[in-house]
């Protein structure tokens, strides 16, 4: 088993918001990865436009 499923077995881990906080609950260290910052989530709508202008800025190319 993975250690982020074992991680997700605590009873603790619903108390949780993401991930990486469950995972170093365990005493596990997280590993941060630079990515593309084109690769964006969206939640909200700001991020939702800032898609779009993303997406606008590469038609134009």
């Amino acid at each position: 088993m993975s250690k982020i499923r074992q991680a997700f077995l605590t009873p603790e881990s619903d108390q949780f918001t993401d991930d990486a906080t469950v995972y170093e609950y365990q005493g596990w260290e997280v590993t941060l990865i630079e990515g593309n910052p084109e690769n964006i989530k969206i939640t909200t709508p700001e991020d939702l436009d800032y898609a779009a202008y993303l997406l606008s800025k590469k038609g134009s190319r």
